[in-house]
């Protein structure tokens, strides 16, 4: 109960700003090793003078780390789930307000749009570039995921719902789905 309490203190911010420029570093270097594939080098001005294989290696370098931060970014996406998803109502505007669902928004927009680039290169690439890729998509598609679950858990808590007085049958509505039910497991539909 009280690792709860203390996570309710602290619950994540987003920095889209980071999102965005992991989001691009990855387009980039998934892109080159979709461009590589076709035996041409890329026109880098800035890595003239570096030979293929140190290129290589900061690109997977910068691979790893933007991969990283996805990772991360899945588990503060999941962290602020939870905590949201166990708060009392007197709470949850609260928040909601600090985890700003715009911002939330343009995170699981930021992850679509690499998701779907990630795709494109991937379903392009040989067998040995495609486990190049492979982790930068699986990582994408789980935080995409958690960006999602966690704006419809917030839309779910915003919206108002209208609600209407009935004056049904309670009695006879149960009959009915009794009686559905019995056919159903009969098999006998007509």
């Amino acid at each position: 109960m009280h690792t709860i309490q203390v996570d309710k203190n602290n619950m994540p911010l987003f920095d889209t700003f980071k999102t965005a420029t992991v989001v691009g570093l990855l387009m980039q270097q998934v892109s080159s090793v979709a461009y590589h594939e076709g035996d041409k080098n890329p026109s880098n001005p800035y890595s003239y003078h570096l030979s293929s294989e140190t290129t290589s290696q900061i690109r997977g370098l910068m691979m790893d780390e933007s991969v990283g931060f996805i990772k991360e970014l899945t588990a503060t996406l999941n962290q602020a789930y939870s905590v949201l998803l166990r708060s009392n109502e007197s709470n949850q505007e609260t928040f909601i307000k600090k985890l700003d669902p715009v911002q939330t928004d343009l995170v699981e927009l930021q992850l679509r749009g690499l998701e779907g680039a990630i795709k494109n290169v991937y379903t392009k690439c040989s067998g040995e570039q495609s486990e190049l890729v492979k982790p930068a998509l699986i990582a994408t598609a789980q935080a995409r995921a958690s960006a999602a679950k966690l704006n419809h858990l917030i839309s779910q808590m915003i919206t108002h719902v209208d609600t209407f007085e009935s004056n049904i049958n309670m009695e006879g509505l149960r009959a009915l789905a009794k009686h559905g039910t019995n056919v159903f497991e009969s098999g006998k539909f007509h």
